[in-house]
């Protein structure tokens, strides 16, 4: 190879080192045939000369093979560059477009129907439909059944109401149901209790002082009756007021009757009302005379084997401001008998000789029977 040959080789490879590294890479992506071409030519004829120039040309090309491999790096890592640059340069393009936009003005959205509720019924649900079902059978059982009506009655405790008199007073009739008389509260009605219809009995008659009302399957109701005993009748303006020992008005007589007895005379009566305490001047009085009328009951069931009882013959018993007490005592015989009484520390003893005497026919005829003193004295009356 001569000198010119070897110029014109260095020469184009220097000229080719100057291009920018993006010239070289659309040269070497526009005509890579034309660059292999060119170089295998130069090889033939470099093969030609001697091989010492041909090493030196290998060696040449090598390094401009190596040189042109950085050069494409570099320009693909530019190029990678100027893209994200560009893409960047894009996004925020179309994120200021974005806001440039106006705003569609919101659209009115409809209430979507409530969807249809299913009723789900667990087991608690069916618990409480069976407990309904049960309750209501029970309620149609004691309704309609003849067990709850009423076919017998018994009365016990009474003397001076009379069985018709009580059952009056509880409402009760015949075929009526049971749960008539009922408190009414759903507990009294489980327990068939008549405590409401006990406290009316005994507030509207006072010859009760207790009662118990029960039932008893089938068809039977009891009655237990604590009374009141009548120990007396006091003198009234309109008539006569019977007393218990407490002086509580038991009964109101308007009229006298044959059976009116003992009556407590000398009494300042001020004020008798059904169901109440009777109002006494000297309530005093009162007490003496009931505690002589239970002297005589005292003695009258502490006799044994007598038919005679003096308390359903003592008439009266009067009681005198000077603090004396006669009482009428009918005798066995049919005598009228006035005992005087003074002192009430003996009343006991006083009472049953009275009545020992009354049974042992002592007295015959009648008259009066002093007991004031320590001897009794009788006189016989004219």
């Amino acid at each position: 190879m001569d000198d010119n040959e070897l110029d014109k080789l260095f020469g184009e490879a220097e000229e080719a080192d100057k291009k920018s590294p993006k010239e070289d890479v659309k040269a070497k992506e526009t005509t890579p045939s034309k660059d292999a071409d060119e170089k295998s030519e130069e090889k033939d004829e470099a093969s030609d000369d001697n091989g010492i120039v041909e090493d030196q040309n290998d060696d040449s090309e090598d390094s401009e093979d190596t040189e042109e491999d950085v050069e494409v790096e570099e320009a693909e890592e530019s190029e990678e560059e100027s893209d994200e640059d560009s893409e960047s340069d894009e996004a925020e393009d179309a994120e200021d477009d974005e806001e440039e936009e106006p705003q569609e003005a919101p659209k009115k959205i409809s209430r979507p129907k409530a969807p249809k509720k299913h009723i789900r019924i667990n087991s608690k649900g069916i618990s409480a439909i069976a407990i309904a079902v049960f309750v209501i059978a029970i309620i149609s059982l004691i309704a309609f059944l003849p067990a709850f009506r009423v076919r017998n009655a018994h009365v016990e405790g009474n003397v001076a109401l009379s069985d018709e008199e009580v059952l009056r007073e509880l409402k009760l009739t015949y075929n009526a149901h049971l749960m008539g008389g009922v408190s009414g509260n759903i507990l009294d009605v489980i327990r068939l209790d008549y405590g409401k219809t006990e406290e009316r009995i005994k507030k509207e008659n006072p010859y009760i002082e207790d009662i118990r009302i029960s039932v008893k399957l089938p068809s039977t109701v009891d009655v237990r009756i604590k009374e009141r005993s009548k120990v007396c009748y006091i003198k009234t303006a309109d008539g006569y007021a019977a007393l218990d020992r407490e002086g509580l008005v038991l009964e109101l007589v308007s009229t006298p009757k044959p059976d009116v007895k003992p009556v407590i005379c000398g009494l300042n009566v001020k004020y008798a009302e059904l169901g109440k305490p009777v109002v006494i001047g000297d309530m005093n009085d009162y007490k003496k005379a009931i505690i002589v009328l239970g002297a005589i009951l005292a003695a009258d069931n502490a006799s044994v084997g007598d038919s005679y009882c003096m308390f359903d013959n003592t008439s009266e018993i009067r009681i005198l401001p000077s603090g004396y007490m006669f009482l009428s005592i009918t005798s066995p015989t049919g005598k009228h008998i006035q005992v005087k009484l003074n002192s009430l520390d003996s009343i006991s003893d006083d009472m049953a000789w009275l009545l020992y005497v009354f049974n042992s026919d002592g007295f015959n005829r009648s008259g009066s029977l002093d007991m004031t003193g320590d001897d009794p004295t009788f006189r016989e009356s004219k």
